[in-house]
């Protein structure tokens, strides 16, 4: 498995061989130039790199949902096909995605021209948050697929190459072993990322990139902070034309887990698509440069309100806390949301709308990556978190370098109260269930509601329900991460 892979490289490294005997900057700027070189001979020669200036990509794309637990196979992967244009000198991207559904599938086709992204497709406003709305029946895309484009165009083994031999910063550094075999490492900058490279020392063919990015902008990465990422090549063979060597299988971890495997399924160099397909117009640049160039979960909370009865507030904003619930005089922020700046919006409405209140803490309630727990640690406010999302919030607190002192592990039942309502209080307890296994499960005595955002289906609602009856509580509502707030228990 790449995991396996990843932590086999992550306890090489440390173990390192020495490196070449020259050590002097000089020497060590040409170590690295000859790797390069060479592995850009391996590939097909120089000439043959840089005659690549556009590239189409037929892709199978395997999605691996990030998880930190030991048991395999958690991931639920989602599937798609990908025709993948790239035009490097003007920098255009156009990728056609393909999405399987039970009985068709769904087409998207995702346009980056220079510094302006768009999506076209059905049901664009429920695929992406889209403040710009539907111009021209384009969606403006967030500034976070300008940055996939940067990554894209960086790691695409060619350019990976090209970039480094290019590199003023090139430098090479000691030997390390990955699987029992000697590998060179080569550091340099690529389009404004500090790269490292491993080139296998038995045929000089580039094996794996890893750098540092900060994914603030993607919605779906934002909540884990900025991270490590690492890119593996391999099952390399010539192009359809016979151009050059390519590796045709791409795996991708994040935060030292698996996240994406691509497999190249055809590839064909020099290609051309229609102008007119390459194009964006005035009135979809001038939508995204007005709303579109900030993170993709950097939305207002103006669908926000405080239920009836004063005791929970639901946020109804991708990217926000999934809701807040009231005990005493302060808030628990349920799920807190994808960014810091998503927690301490959520508080600062909270503050707003509910007078003399304050945001006492928050509940993770299963694995949920949440980068908003980083602002509720950073206030030295008390995290309660699932024995399942342990791992994930310690990894995303360290990366936002926040303090990971207020998180508290759910591992037992336990009582939150508050100092402003001492007869008012919280039950959280551990529970296993069939969708999401040692998640938690919150209980308010004095609002007769139950909540766990482990709740996926009526399965996991009859467990839930076998607890109630088993604690003997009382209960009229049953919140879920779709509808916090709850409905009648079955």
């Amino acid at each position: 498995m790449l995991f396996a892979v990843g932590l086999a490289l992550s306890l090489a490294i440390p173990s390192s061989a020495p490196d070449s005997p020259s050590r002097s900057p000089g020497g060590s700027t040409t170590v690295a130039a000859s790797i390069v070189d060479t592995a850009i001979a391996r590939m097909g020669g120089l000439s043959a790199l840089q005659g690549i200036r556009t590239a189409r990509y037929h892709m199978a794309i395997q999605w691996l949902n990030l998880n930190f637990d030991a048991r395999p196979y958690r991931d639920s992967p989602g599937y798609e096909l990908d025709t993948d244009y790239r035009d490097y000198d003007a920098r255009i991207w156009r990728n056609t995605r393909r999405f399987p559904t039970r009985s068709n599938w769904l087409e998207y086709v995702d346009l980056v021209v220079d510094t302006v992204a768009a999506r076209q497709g059905p049901n664009l406003t429920r695929s992406i948050p889209t403040p710009a709305g539907v111009i021209d029946g384009w969606a403006p895309l967030a500034i976070a697929y300008i940055d996939e484009r940067r990554e894209l165009f960086a790691l695409t083994p060619d350019q990976l190459l090209l970039r480094l031999r290019e590199a003023r910063d090139l430098s090479s550094h000691a030997d390390t072993l990955i699987g029992g075999i000697r590998h060179s490492a080569v550091n340099g900058t690529v389009e404004g990322y500090p790269m490292t490279a491993f080139f296998r020392r038995t045929d000089g063919m580039l094996a794996l990139a890893r750098y540092h990015a900060d994914e603030s902008n993607d919605f779906g990465l934002a909540p884990l902070g900025p991270m490590d990422v690492e890119v593996w090549y391999s099952v390399w063979r010539r192009d359809g034309s016979g151009h050059v060597y390519m590796p045709f299988q791409w795996d991708v971890a994040r935060v030292g887990r698996p996240y994406k495997r691509i497999t190249v399924l055809d590839v064909a160099f020099d290609s051309t698509m229609p102008p007119d397909s390459l194009e964006l117009s005035a009135s979809v640049r001038d939508g995204y440069l007005k709303y579109a160039r900030k993170p993709m979960a950097d939305l207002p909370l103006d669908s926000a309100r405080i239920s009836a009865d004063g005791r929970m507030a639901l946020f109804n904003t991708p990217g926000a806390p999934r809701a807040a619930v009231k005990i005493g005089a302060e808030w628990l922020l349920l799920e807190p949301g994808n960014l810091p700046l998503n927690a301490e919006r959520a508080s600062a409405w909270l503050r707003e709308h509910d007078k003399r209140t304050r945001v006492g803490g928050a509940v993770i309630s299963r694995e949920w990556p949440s980068g908003g727990a980083a602002w509720v640690a950073r206030s030295k406010l008390p995290i309660y978190v699932a024995p399942s999302g342990a791992q994930g919030l310690k990894t995303t607190l360290a990366n936002f370098g926040s303090p990971a002192t207020s998180m508290h592990v759910v591992g037992a039942g336990q009582w939150i109260r508050t100092s402003s309502a001492p007869r008012d209080s919280a039950w959280v307890e551990p529970i296993d269930l069939p969708s999401a296994p040692r998640a938690v499960l919150m209980y308010v005595p004095s609002m007769k509601w139950v909540y766990s955002s482990g709740i996926t289906g009526e399965l996991d609602q009859e467990f839930v329900s076998r607890r109630i009856s088993e604690r003997g509580w009382t209960v009229e509502r049953i919140g879920t991460l779709q509808l916090p707030s709850g409905a009648p228990p079955r």
